[in-house]
């Protein structure tokens, strides 16, 4: 996204709006159960159905929306998408005032515990479905052991590099199976490329992924990788993990990938994208959604990528890790939740609708036939690479993911708190800790 979506809502002003200090009265209304009226693409649909959602999410509803209308007559669909923080601070605005709310929500998953208290609970209606969506989507839409939201993308992590350039270095996957061993290849190409080459761009501030990858950010990554599935807490939800030495260790490794031989930092994303372009960075961590990145912004390279499973922390270590994806909820206070249902239903929640997103969008779905299908669908980008078989099979090993209430908050924390551990300002240690001392002092965990 944008440099604009970081200035819009600063971490101040959010942390000040979040569920942890704002409104948690006017969230506090119970949940909703629609069962006994809300039936799926059933009956007479009418009235306005709005949708929010940041910039790149809704273009299924978008490109749904003739459709619908036409199946549907006195049905109209409005939406409106902001950038990604914008969007968030909106929906929450709108949840907790209960002023301008919409009939749809679109949002990245990390956002439920702030905004679940303010959703309708889906349980009933989605238990004919449930059983067609990939699990861990599902767990990720569920708010107090309730199904708030309708799983739409599906985001285990993999690691694409340029294959060509690889090949004339003479660099290979196997190279590659540690954090360690693309280090020294990137010594490597660096050194024989005449300092010209690198392995990775990352974006300001902190280490946030380019090509569309704003806020999303690499040393997550490492934590996951440390064998903590929630990021920055516990399972629990009670305690922050991020100064365990465990986590310490993953970021010093996620250090190494920083050395000014190894990666351009602190980019903007014009130069990032501009690196990529000219074949001066060749790796990017590989969420599902990344395809869309590449394809968009790097189109001249298309056959030129591979992707491959995460390099691990230590050798035999984990080689995996989940990004964040986005669902789609009805809030308890939607004027309009049965046309809302409607569209859920058609534009999102079937097999076809799946499809559809798919099709648009080419971001993983969540409906199972679906993804079975893309597995054995070679991408051409990718050379022909079967890419979703190897992220299916990456998401067999993922045992859990979960984010605690207060997520985006911590991220918030710890993206400014990671800029002077890369500039080498603060050893590891102490720069974690002072993060995590924020996070418990903020977010009353721990």
């Amino acid at each position: 996204m944008s440099d604009s979506s970081r200035s819009a809502l600063s971490r101040r002003d959010f942390l000040r709006l979040s569920a942890s200090g704002l409104g948690a009265a006017a969230l506090a209304a119970p949940i909703g159960n629609l069962s006994q009226w809300l039936k799926p693409a059933q009956g007479d649909v009418t009235g306005t159905v709005t949708i929010w959602g940041y910039v790149g999410t809704i273009d299924h509803f978008i490109a749904a929306k003739p459709k619908l209308e036409a199946k549907y007559p006195g049905l109209k669909i409005e939406t409106q998408q902001w950038q990604y923080n914008d969007a968030h601070a909106n929906v929450l605005n709108a949840l907790t005032s209960g002023i301008g709310v919409p009939d749809l929500v679109n949002f990245d998953v990390d956002y439920t515990g702030g905004f679940g208290a303010g959703l309708t609970d889906l349980t009933d209606l989605m238990k004919p479905y449930i059983d067609q969506f990939v699990p861990i989507a599902v767990n990720l839409a569920t708010y107090q052991g309730k199904l708030v939201g309708v799983p739409q993308d599906n985001e285990p992590m993999g690691f694409a590099y340029r294959k060509d350039v690889f090949d004339k270095y003479g660099i290979t996957e196997d190279n590659l199976a540690t954090w360690a061993g693309l280090v020294d290849a990137g010594k490597k190409i660096w050194k024989d490329s005449g300092n010209k080459v690198k392995m990775f761009a990352l974006d300001a501030p902190g280490s946030d992924m380019p090509l569309t990858g704003d806020p999303h950010q690499y040393h997550e990554v490492f934590l996951q990788q440390a064998g903590y599935p929630g990021t920055f807490f516990n399972k629990a939800d009670d305690k922050v993990i991020i100064d365990e030495p465990a986590a310490i260790a993953a970021i010093k490794v996620f250090k190494t990938i920083v050395d000014p031989d190894v990666a351009w930092v602190f980019q903007q994303s014009t130069a990032s994208v501009a690196l990529y372009k000219a074949g001066l960075a060749l790796c990017n961590i590989f969420p599902a959604w990344w395809q869309f990145g590449a394809s968009q912004n790097l189109p001249d390279q298309s056959g030129l990528w591979r992707v491959m499973r995460l390099p691990a922390l230590e050798a035999g270590g984990r080689r995996y890790a989940f990004q964040i994806p986005t669902v789609t909820a009805i809030p308890l206070k939607a004027p309009n939740p049965k046309g809302a249902w409607a569209v859920l239903y058609d534009a999102q929640l079937t097999k076809e609708a799946q499809q559809a997103f798919y099709d648009n969008s080419h971001i993983l779905p969540t409906n199972k036939e679906v993804v079975a299908a893309l597995n054995a669908s070679p991408i051409p980008y990718f050379g022909g690479q079967k890419v979703y078989q190897l992220l299916d099979d990456v998401l067999k090993d993922i045992p859990e993911v979960y984010f605690g209430k207060g997520w985006p908050e911590a991220r918030a924390i710890l993206t400014t708190g990671i800029e002077p551990i890369m500039r080498g300002e603060v050893t590891v240690e102490d720069g974690m800790h002072a993060a995590a001392e924020e996070m418990r002092s903020k977010l009353n965990k721990g």
